[in-house]
């Protein structure tokens, strides 16, 4: 099974104060800590817990009119269920509730969906306004979007047709992403962001230019505050986040790579507030790994009810790191103090929690058989099948929707029969074919489908577009597999001999190595990249090309029947194989959970999918 979208995430930060209330919450109250030692602080040994459960990367906090509103990078979901920016609210700053919102509905038409992240946002006297990053199409590179709304919690509203800020040509600096809006203790507006040079093998970058007071516009020229230069940044420094302290300005950020636990938040001092180069501070870094959470980056500061600063941050909650690894990174929230020698230290703002590490679902697979009996095994529920109907001609495959609540069974003159949350999106049940189908593979979203004769035609339905297929001019040998790219973009198509053709925007990696005459192929299934695949033949051999890891076959063993299909495990770590008798076979992290293998069938399996 393919994992659905995988965004990659930055880190990034914020001043999201309003111009309206900066007068009445001014961050000249700092507290400073007494006692401290002034050193650089760990999270070792401290029981940080969630403030925001749940995945709540880059927040970014705004207190107006009693409520405080956090805005966050997009949800880790297919494309047809992302939030652009997610929404929560709380009273008080500690407590915080999700909202069902997308703070950005709309992304405007320069930018493409997927990756936006990283907002800022504050109140300019008469409406909200919003920085944020997004995916300039069809370059790929990152640029900061502005958008506005007449409510804190939106929709904002981007009817722009280019970016407002991107360091992308002429010269490139890998472009812009992770704006921070900050407002300093006189009322000057200052948008602060990074140039993502190491996007492109290039050091990133701290910048800053001055704004408009309707923070709508850029009133000056940009300047450098900031580049990766210390060790333990890793060439990476990003998701800056300002703080004025007795007209001090500091400067908080993450450094490192994001998905590791060597990320963690540094500061420095800006002696010339955001418009000098600043300086990096001495007991660097200052939150790091530990105490139930890994990787802490994303800085963004807000001042609690009783006057406390606080930073909210994300991080990897307790030790699972990596969204492949089913981590999350929920909104933390620390108490900022400064100590001897204005050595910044962060300290728990909430109560203390045990250390919990996310956890991948539980496994599990369907296997269906050719009069649509649909079997299940692990976590894979039961919704429905075609067991009991009859059919006009047999089934021959399924497919599970992206978060496998769902499933689709697909039949030989292409009738489609959906399942649980799959939609039906089309068929080429009443349709003359020239061939028949032989299979169907799901768009990356679940929005759509394409079926697979076997001479190579291809039909789309749904969201799964077209981009050619072999229906005029056939192989010699029946096209027996059919996967999809990572992006939806284009798709495989393997023969039985073992040969793979390419559409649209995939990558050729190599056939399977036997020779016409050979075993036949009968299933095929991608790396969660696009950048490889597995080729499955009845005898049970298997061939991983490009990136796709063999794990192991039945090559060589003396089988009661021809294997029919492959499922891979969602973290791409291993795969099973199916027979037609019903018996399963598991390689790699791909654990058995049972099979119908040695049971009385009605009709021979021809087909399994995975959770």
């Amino acid at each position: 099974m393919r994992p659905a979208h995988i965004p990659q995430r930055r880190q990034q930060a914020g001043r999201r104060l309003a111009i309206g209330l900066l007068l009445v919450l001014g961050l000249a109250g700092l507290a400073v800590a007494s006692g401290a030692a002034g050193t650089a602080a760990s999270a070792a040994g401290v029981p940080w817990s969630p403030a925001h459960p749940g995945d709540f990367p880059d927040p970014s906090v705004l207190h107006y009119g009693g409520t405080y509103y956090a805005f966050a990078t997009q949800n880790y979901a297919p494309h047809s269920q992302t939030v652009n920016i997610q929404l929560s609210t709380s009273t008080d700053g500690v407590t915080w509730t999700a909202s069902p919102l997308d703070a950005l509905p709309h992304l405007p038409a320069w930018a493409q969906i997927g990756d936006t992240w990283a907002p800022t946002v504050a109140y300019n006297g008469s409406e909200f306004v919003m920085y944020y990053s997004a995916t300039l199409a069809p370059d790929g590179g990152q640029c900061i979007g502005q958008a506005v709304s007449s409510t804190p919690e939106g929709p904002y509203v981007d009817d722009s047709t280019a970016p407002f800020l991107c360091q992308s040509g002429g010269p490139d600096l890998g472009g812009s992403i992770d704006p921070d809006i900050f407002v300093d203790p006189g009322g000057g507006a200052t948008l602060i962001w990074k140039s993502d040079g190491n996007r492109i093998g290039l050091t990133s970058s701290i910048w800053s230019e001055p704004l408009s007071p309707d923070l709508l516009s850029a009133t000056g020229s940009p300047t450098l505050l900031l580049s990766s230069d210390q060790a333990w940044q890793g060439g990476i420094i990003e998701g800056p986040d300002m703080v004025d302290e007795g007209g001090t300005d500091y400067l908080f950020y993450a450094g490192s790579a994001y998905a590791s636990s060597s990320y963690a938040i540094g500061y420095a001092v800006c002696a010339g507030g955001p418009a000098a180069p600043c300086t990096d501070g001495g007991a660097n870094p200052i939150l790091t790994t530990g105490g139930g959470l890994s990787g802490p980056g994303g800085p963004s500061d807000f001042l609690s009810p009783s006057g406390q600063v606080e930073l909210a941050f994300s991080a990897w909650q307790g030790s699972t790191i990596g969204y492949m690894q089913c981590g999350i990174r929920p909104m933390y929230v620390a108490a900022l103090t400064i100590g001897p020698g204005g050595v910044p230290a962060i300290a728990p703002a909430t109560a203390p929690g045990a250390a919990v590490n996310p956890t991948c679902a539980q496994p599990g697979y369907w296997q269906v058989g050719a009069d649509g009996g649909v079997f299940t095994f692990g976590s894979a529920q039961f919704y429905g099948s075609t067991g009991s109907l009859r059919l006009n001609r047999p089934v021959v495959g399924m497919a599970a929707t992206p978060d496998g609540r769902g499933y689709w069974l697909v039949a030989s003159d292409g009738g489609v029969f959906a399942f649980g949350d799959a939609r039906f999106f089309g068929s080429t049940g009443g349709i003359a074919l020239n061939k028949p189908i032989v299979g169907l593979v799901p768009s990356p979203e679940g929005g759509g489908y394409w079926l697979v004769a076997s001479d190579g035609g291809v039909f789309a339905f749904g969201d799964a577009a077209f981009e050619g297929s072999l229906g005029a001019d056939p192989p010699s040998t029946p096209i027996t597999a059919m996967a999809p790219g990572a992006g939806g973009g284009g798709y495989w198509v393997a023969d039985s001999a073992g040969q793979v053709f390419t559409f649209g925007d995939v990558s050729y990696d190599g056939d399977a190595p036997w020779s016409v005459g050979g075993a036949r192929i009968t299933g095929m299934s991608t790396t969660a990249d696009g950048g490889g695949y597995w080729l499955a033949s009845a005898d049970g051999a298997v061939t991983g090309l490009g990136d796709a890891v063999y794990f192991g076959s039945l090559a060589g063993v003396v089988l009661n029947a021809p294997m029919v299909g492959i499922a891979t495990t969602a973290d791409g770590g291993g795969y099973w194989l199916q027979g037609a008798d019903g018996g399963i076979f598991s390689f790699g992290d791909a654990e058995f959970l049972g099979s119908m293998g040695g049971r009385a069938l009605n009709a021979p399996m021809v087909g399994v999918a995975s959770v």
